[in-house]
């Protein structure tokens, strides 16, 4: 053998070793770096455990005095359903959808991975997901023990849900985990787990499902809010319809359209519906209750408040004008709160669409008031000594370089106080103010429930101090009574086996408010209604109440109903309202014109004609018919 042959195989043989020596150090490199992350990783994973027990949040259902479900919370049965129970249909109709091949993968699928990716790619858009239904359990489990959140996108997020997944599926069987997923999984409206999903749409048992309702609940979990069965009743069955043939894809089902054909017009139930947007109120409730009883052990029943004509009512008189003037006036919001003389909340609009934004308007949004705020201010004078009829001067003032303007008011020179709170003039306001003293404003409005007025700015005197809808409209229905109002909608909470764990009691209350400056006050607000910047509202002689405006940001009606002679003491008749429209974002301006007295006064009236008339005189429901809105419409416009 030549030299040079012996050279190169030497040579081969020296390559292919130093490429097995870099191989097998990449490799064991790999494991210790996996190994790394794993345990770095593995580090305040939940116990696995207690999984199997621990799959269900207590169930807080809110309702109304009479028992109409209003609200419900966590899981709202306590059956823990296992697979075997189950028509195997049901499970089939989550894997057809959620996980072709759930049977087969350790947890993570990487052929649906890439599949998923693929299809992704030529659609131009997400057609479809690529985590197992293992790796949805881990996400929900992780969420659940709060070791990451909804919002969480990070890496070391993800990486935690594919280990989690991987143990899940090393420790239970297949149907263990299908069974833990089934009842831990997010079905829409606050109901978690598939026998609350199935008692809350079809009013049955998960075990009595038929295919058409599995394949709803199984496109639920897409999106659950637009294909609800209940509120989006023709995207469930489009989204029903696409489960279907993914399950005879699978060969789980023989004819999708033979049992879409059978089932669908008979598949959703009407029972127990709950109106999305009662879940301002609902949201609101579960979190008094917290407050009352701390971590919520048990399952609750919360009795409410709330009176759903007047809910009705309301949710009406903000539609209609929402639906006719919010292009004209350009107002993307509005809210509204009627609460009892007591505080009791009767009906809340927390926003135009719970679905599309869960912040509530009427306890969340601190907006400020403008005229709204005057009863204050002139509460104060008059318990400082003015009178109605004495005399103040609307001529211009200025302040510090400040010059406040009079929304299309021509100077008059004097006028009376009565006449300045009527027309909501400015400058009358704020002379009162100088001359009795910001600092006595400031102790009125707080008395009633209104607190962080400036001391040092006299603009708060013309509604600067922000301020909730729910607070306003409290501090108004002290003029009822003179005593102060806290805002309450729970009345008791007891278990799912009927103890009482909590009763609200009869407080004890003291006038707040001098009767004779009572009186005056409530005069004032008579006489807004009755030919001021508020009599679109003036549909009885016995409602009161202001109008506000802030600029073309916010646009406000707050007054209340009193059938009593108040001389006669307290009784339990009569009630607040509070109504707001504006936009969320300042920067989106109103018109000019879209003040207090326009839209807000005459959702409040629209509410009012509806409560005191309609339903009291025949005992029906909101008067919706064409004729009575265009009747009633064109009395307000005449005034």
């Amino acid at each position: 053998m030549t030299k040079k042959k012996r050279y190169r195989r030497g040579k081969r043989k020296s390559l292919l070793s130093v490429l097995f020596k870099y191989l097998t150090y990449s490799f064991f490199a790999g494991i210790l770096t996996v190994f790394c992350v794993v345990l770095y990783f593995a580090n305040g994973m939940p116990d696995l455990n207690n999984l199997q027990t621990a799959i269900r949040n207590p169930s807080v259902i809110v309702q109304t005095y009479d028992g109409e479900i209003v609200a419900s919370y966590g899981d709202m049965y306590e059956d823990v359903v296992e697979v075997k129970d189950l028509p195997k249909y049901v499970p089939e109709a989550f894997m057809a959808v959620e996980d072709k091949r759930f049977l087969y993968h350790f947890g993570v699928d990487f052929i649906g991975f890439f599949r998923a990716l693929y299809k992704n790619f030529i659609s131009g858009k997400v057609v479809e997901g690529g985590s197992t239904i293992t790796q949805q359990l881990a996400k929900n489990i992780l969420i659940g023990e709060s070791i990451v959140t909804h919002y969480d996108k990070s890496i070391a997020r993800k990486v935690k849900e594919l280990l989690l997944a991987v143990w899940l599926e090393h420790k239970f069987t297949k149907s263990e985990i299908m069974m833990m997923y089934l009842n831990r999984v997010y079905f829409g409206a606050g109901t978690y787990g598939i026998d609350a999903a199935s008692r809350k749409y079809f009013n049955k048992q998960a075990r009595y499902l038929s295919i058409y309702e599995s394949a709803i609940l199984a496109g639920l979990l897409k999106a659950p809010s637009k294909y609800s069965p209940s509120s989006h009743s023709k995207n469930s069955k489009e989204r029903a319809r696409i489960v279907l043939e993914a399950m005879q894809e699978q060969k789980f089902i023989k004819n999708a359209d033979e049992i879409e054909n059978k089932e669908s017009g008979t598949a959703f139930s009407t029972e127990n519906k709950i109106e999305s947007n009662r879940l301002y109120f609902g949201d609101f409730v579960y979190e008094q209750a917290k407050k009352i009883l701390g971590d919520i052990e048990d399952d609750i029943t919360v009795v409410t408040t709330l009176d759903l004509d007047k809910q009705k009512a309301a949710e009406e008189a903000v539609n209609f004008y929402f639906d006719s003037e919010s292009e004209r006036y350009k107002f993307s919001e509005a809210a509204f709160i009627c609460i009892d003389r007591n505080g009791g909340v009767l009906s809340m609009v927390g926003g135009r669409n719970y679905t599309s934004s869960q912040f509530n308007r009427v306890t969340q949004a601190f907006r400020m008031p403008g005229s709204a705020f005057k009863i204050f201010v002139y509460g104060a004078a008059i318990e400082y000594g003015y009178q109605v009829d004495d005399k103040i001067s609307d001529a211009p003032v200025k302040i510090a370089g400040w010059k406040p303007k009079n929304y299309k008011w021509k100077e008059q020179g004097e006028m009376s106080v009565l006449e300045g709170f009527t027309y909501s003039v400015n400058t009358v306001c704020i002379r009162l103010a100088l001359q009795i003293g910001i600092k006595r404003v400031a102790q009125f409005a707080n008395k009633l429930g209104i607190s962080n007025v400036s001391l040092n700015d006299m603009s708060v005197s013309i509604g600067t101090t922000p301020v909730t809808l729910k607070d306003l409209t409290c501090a108004y229905a002290t003029f009822m009574d003179g005593l102060p109002i806290w805002s309450f909608a729970i009345t008791e909470i007891r278990t799912k086996d009927g103890k009482v764990l909590y009763k609200r009691g009869q407080e004890k209350r003291h006038r707040i408010i001098d009767q004779e400056v009572l009186e005056n006050c409530r005069i004032l607000l008579r006489e807004v209604i009755r030919r001021g910047t508020g009599r679109a509202a003036n549909v009885d002689e016995k409602i009161y109440g202001k109008t506000g405006s802030n600029g073309d940001d916010d646009a406000w009606f707050i007054g209340f109903y009193d059938p009593k002679n108040n001389s006669n003491g307290v009784n339990d008749t009569g009630f607040a309202v509070g109504t707001w429209i504006g936009n969320d974002n300042n920067k989106s301006k109103m018109t000019h014109d879209s003040t207090g007295g326009r839209i807000p006064a005459r959702i409040a009236a629209r509410f009012f004609k509806n409560v005191i008339y309609l339903n009291k005189n025949n005992g029906n429901n909101v008067e919706n018919s064409k004729k009575t809105k265009n009747a009633m419409d064109s009395v307000l416009d005449r005034l």
